[in-house]
């Protein structure tokens, strides 16, 4: 489980989290949704120890430092090392795993012609799909996903929700965005971003609402 005491987050004036208490469960999907500029993104920075806060954030009790091998966070923009191939990257990042290991995960999510490619050339879904095949090497106790679904077409974004319910077997999942139609498909634990407060939807509130009907009551009651 990914658990927040007493977290809270500001910018100078502008609070974006007063003081937080709540847990991401283990061994299960976790999806925070909320307007645009809301602080989810921050938040998922916080928890990777990228900003700074006031509070702890905690990964089975352990601090960031006793754990951060365990985890891997895909960003909305993928950060890649451009002049170099995608298998290239997937060896530097997967922690230079074998190269038949690499080649059956990695072609899962790619063609063989554009792994030998140097990234530079990829589209923003193909970046995408190249941190997929490395979260998918890695199987990271924790994995953190920022806007996963953008750039993915149709059918890798069905691909990508029967693998994530797969993947929660062994990590803890938390995810942002705006797609509901795939985030119905993996979302077990919803919470969204009202104010400078993360509000957990309960199994009642949520009850046969879509989130899109969760996210639209929550934003205009805010």
């Amino acid at each position: 489980m990914i658990e927040l005491k007493q977290f809270q987050k500001k910018y100078k004036n502008n609070v974006l989290y007063s003081p937080t208490n709540l847990v991401f469960p283990k061994h299960s999907i976790s999806f925070i949704m909320g307007s645009n500029g809301c602080g989810k993104t921050t938040l998922l920075k916080c928890i990777a120890g990228l900003e700074t806060y006031k509070g702890s954030i905690l990964f089975n009790n352990q601090p960031l430092d006793e754990v951060r091998s365990q985890c891997f966070v895909i960003w909305d923009d993928t950060p890649c090392f451009s002049n170099l191939t995608g298998f290239q990257n997937i060896k530097i990042l997967s922690e230079l795993k074998k190269n038949s290991e690499i080649i059956n995960i990695a072609q899962k999510y790619l063609d063989y012609s554009v792994l030998k490619q140097k990234v530079k050339s990829y589209s923003y879904g193909q970046k995408k799909k190249l941190m997929l095949a490395v979260a998918d090497l890695l199987k990271p106790n924790y994995l953190i996903m920022d806007e996963i679904s953008n750039g993915l077409d149709v059918d890798m974004m069905d691909e990508l929700a029967a693998h994530l319910n797969k993947m929660k077997t062994h990590s803890t999942i938390l995810l942002t965005g705006h797609q509901f139609s795939f985030y119905e498909k993996v979302a077990e634990h919803i919470f969204i971003k009202r104010s400078d407060n993360l509000i957990y939807i309960s199994p009642d509130m949520r009850s046969s609402r879509t989130l899109e009907d969760i996210y639209h009551d929550q934003t205009i009651e805010n």
